[in-house]
């Protein structure tokens, strides 16, 4: 029946496709900035064609203008500003249905004080055809979004195919942080260790966040399922200043005063220190939250975390052609009871600490059209387990008591080059906008990895398993990371143009060597109006994190197993950490014969329908399959007759989606934004994260080919903004889902059945969350200030979204599920200075 509704809704959506006028037209957006690459306001644009001016506007706030119904040919471009060399670009073509944005990069009239003037010199070239993204956000959009975030992290989840699990690990297409890639400024920020995201930076220092779900281009790597990049902002000709959730939330309990809840004071500021010269652009957030697990009783049930999350970017302008950027991301932090839930309660749950900073400096040199950039960065990150004592951990049906079996500390940090060219754009059978990129990359992870006596009890309290430790020793592992890549964007005709471009990526303590042949096309069919068809094909890999080459440094189990009388059933057997080797080749990888040469790999291809209709309402469906292979696995088994545990690169998993997306705009700033994703995902669930992250679990299980834990088959999501009187915003936000699989267990901790199967879910989740916003204007000492009031409601239909769930088969109250969020509001206010 499904699959004849899911037919039926393609057949009817592309006849809409395909119902367009018969004659060529596209929308041409025009960004203008200075050369710190920050918005120029109010410049005048001019769209010429054969000479003669065919419409002309200027700029907004954002730097940008949009012509909606351009027809296809041939364009030239003018941009005029005072204080601003007057610019031409004479190259644009026009495809049909396939949306142009075009960029300059405008040259200040500056006055030195010899009285030279410097003259104007080519902007940076317009890269074309650019992969477009699953999600986008720009930096105005981030502060109405109903969800409040904080940093980068809390907007992904508003991505058709990005996902949140309970742990609060970001999921894109269904699978672990490890498998994507986050760059900053084209600088990856990843944990160079454990390959996760860790604090991304604040919000109110974002220009723009870009999500793409396996874009086909070659100037990204390291991934094999998506790439989070994300833009800073620069410092302004004018100060500013703001605060924003000043005010610290109180706890209260029979109507008394109990103490601070939360504190989440955000500080905003950015300036010029020399005038048209020198810039600083400053977000800092300090975070305390006590936080209430649902699923403990009162008193003992609040994990507490403080936080700060600083990021400091200097500007400075060399000359008209050339800038220097400097940024300092400082993130400090540490989690008091960090795991804590209804089966590790305070005594079983861990503490947590982490010491991330981030620097970089980026060289741009724009030189006769063409533009250089070099890109210094450094990446340190330490953290620290330890349990709130040293007692043995056990484990049972009905919850866990002791203490946490792991301590670890850790130190890893990554030194990296990039350097990019992007030549001006030149034309043979057709534009052709290429791209050529290298970067090399030394990383090193240093620590040690301590673990005690785990028990494992019978929902009668007799022992059925003991895990003993031996051995173990301090490890340090070092990788030297290379890649070039070459792209090109070729416009073969304003109705057609093709990507293509290929990768190539060393990973030195792997022995391998990579290869990353990526295509894509888009094409305007038929002459249609504002219609484009877009579809890829391309291989991908990830880095393999520096955790699972020191497995063989930590302890080793030893396992003895008991029967009901307490005797012995199975004499201790110690199990080996052995680091394999990948189990499969890969037609597109050199792999060196030895222990560790794994190569995470995926095969994606996709294609995608969009379609206009008006200013108003755009349309789009994206249908997309990855096939993924020697993803790195951690399960018991045998090696040479010997009982180990071993890392292997003998995994794979597949994932298939299907998207329909709609965005409605009626006025400026006002949208909605409403998606569907049909997906599924399947795979080996044993990765190596479950035992060599941040908060392992002792009991390393048989490995099963199943759904992923992040599995969602149904999502509809929408979200938007909405203008009332009176300086009145709403932002509201719906989600509907199915609920995340999860996997039943025996009286062993082994798994009961099949793991993550469609029986064993949490039910349907729904959520509505709604913003309520309004801004004053308040004047003090002459100055004017505005100052927004916000009332925010969550879950405000009061839905049961049950936290957790009784997944043991030996407890009595196995499948009930449990804890949940009421409905609840909050109260707060920013000040813009």
């Amino acid at each position: 029946m499904f699959n004849l509704a899911f037919r039926a809704l393609c057949a009817v959506i592309l006849f809409i496709f395909l119902s367009g006028p018969a004659f060529a037209q596209a929308a041409l957006r025009v960004f203008a900035v200075d050369p710190s690459n920050q918005p120029v306001v109010d410049v005048t644009v001019q769209l010429k064609r054969s000479g003669a001016v065919a419409a002309t506007a200027r700029t907004n706030e954002k730097g940008a203008v949009e012509f909606p119904n351009v027809t296809a040919g041939r364009y030239e471009v003018t941009v005029a500003r005072d204080g601003y060399e007057s610019m031409s670009r004479s190259d644009i073509i026009i495809s049909p249905g396939s949306p142009l944005e075009v960029r300059f990069s405008l040259v200040p009239k500056i006055e030195l004080k010899e009285g030279v003037t410097v003259t104007a010199s080519a902007g940076t070239p317009v890269e074309a055809g650019a992969a477009t993204p699953g999600g986008q956000f720009e930096r105005k959009q981030l502060y109405d979004l109903a969800n409040r975030p904080a940093n980068v992290a809390d907007t992904l989840p508003l991505v058709p195919g990005v996902t949140r699990t309970q742990d609060g690990e970001i999921n894109i297409l269904a699978s672990g942080e490890h498998r994507s890639a986050l760059v900053v400024n084209s600088a990856d920020v990843t944990d160079p260790a454990t390959g996760r995201f860790g604090m991304t930076i604040p919000v109110d220092s974002v220009e723009r966040i870009d999500v793409f779900k396996s874009p086909f281009l070659a100037q990204y790597g390291r991934f094999t399922a998506g790439v989070v990049s994300v833009e800073t902002r620069r410092g302004g000709e004018r100060w500013s200043f703001d605060v924003r959730d000043p005010l610290p939330a109180f706890r209260f309990r029979s109507g008394h005063l109990a103490g601070l809840l939360n504190a989440s004071p955000r500080i905003v500021f950015n300036g010029p220190l020399i005038k048209n010269r020198f810039y600083i652009s400053e977000g800092v957030e300090y975070r305390l939250f006590k936080e209430p697990i649902r699923t403990l009783d009162h008193p003992n049930r609040e994990m507490k975390t403080e936080s700060v999350n600083s990021f400091t970017q200097f500007d400075y302008i060399v000359s008209p052609t050339h800038t220097l950027t400097a940024t300092v991301h400082a993130a400090p932090r540490k989690a008091l009871y960090a795991n804590l839930n209804f089966y590790d309660p305070r005594p079983v749950s861990s503490n947590f600490s982490a010491r991330d900073y981030t620097s970089t400096l980026i060289d741009r040199l724009a030189i006769g059209g063409h533009l250089l950039e070099t890109t210094f960065a450094y990446k340190q990150y330490g953290s620290d387990v330890w349990g709130q004592g040293r007692g043995e951990m056990t484990l049972t049906p009905v919850g866990n008591r002791g203490n946490f079996f792991n301590e670890q500390n850790r130190n890893a940090s990554r030194l990296e080059l990039i350097e990019q060219f992007t030549p001006a754009t030149f034309d043979y059978l057709g534009a052709h906008n290429l791209r050529f990129g290298a970067s090399l990359a030394r990383t090193i992870s240093r620590g040690q990895w301590f673990a005690r006596t785990v028990n494992i009890e019978d929902a009668q309290g007799r022992l059925r398993r003991r895990i003993d430790f031996a051995g173990g020793r301090p490890f340090e592992v070092s990788d030297t990371e290379t890649a070039v890549y070459a792209q090109d964007n070729w416009v073969l005709h304003p109705q057609f143009a093709i990507n293509f471009g290929g990768r190539v990526e060393r990973q030195s303590i792997a022995g391998s060597v990579r290869v990353t042949p990526r295509f894509g096309l888009s094409w305007a069919p038929f002459g249609m109006r504002d219609t484009v068809v877009r579809g890829g094909a391309g291989v991908f890999y990830d880095r393999v994190p520096l955790n699972v080459y020191a497995f063989d440094s930590y302890p080793e189990q030893i396992v003895t197993t008991y029967g009901s009388n307490g005797e012995v059933t199975d004499a201790p057997r110690r199990y080996a950490n052995i680091i394999g080797r990948s189990g499969r080749g890969f037609g597109f990888v050199r792999e060196a014969d030895r222990a560790g040469n794994f190569s995470p790999h995926s095969l994606t291809w996709s294609v995608e329908l969009e379609r206009g209709f008006g200013r108003h309402l755009r349309l789009k469906t994206n249908y997309m399959q990855a096939q993924s292979g020697g993803l790195v696995l951690l399960t018991p088994g045998k090696v040479s007759g010997k009982d180990a545990l071993l890392v292997s690169g003998d995994g794979s998993s597949r994932y298939r989606q299907f998207e329909a997306t709609a965005k409605v705009v009626w006025r400026e700033e006002e949208n909605f934004i409403f998606s569907y994703v049909r997906s599924r995902a399947k795979g080996d669930i044993n990765e190596f994260t479950d035992y060599l992250g941040n908060s392992p679990f002792p009991v390393i299980r048989t490995n099963q080919y199943t759904n992923l834990g992040g599995d969602l088959p149904h999502r509809f999501l929408a979200y938007g903004l909405i203008k009332a009187p009176l300086r009145v915003r709403i932002a509201p936000l719906i989600e509907y889902r199915n609920g995340f699989p999860y996997a039943a267990l025996d009286e062993h901790q082994q798994y009961s059945g099949v793991a993550n199967s469609d029986r064993t879910r949490f039910p349907n989740f729904y959520s509505l969350d709604l913003r309520v916003m309004k801004d004053f204007d308040v004047k003090f000492r002459g100055d004017k200030y505005t100052v927004r009031l916000s009332f925010v409601g969550y879950n405000v239909t009061n839905h049961f979204n049950p936290l957790d769930v009784r997944r043991n088969v030996a407890d009595l109250l196995s499948g009930v599920f449990f804890g949940r969020y009421r409905r609840w509001y909050k109260m707060d206010f920013e000040i813009f200075f």
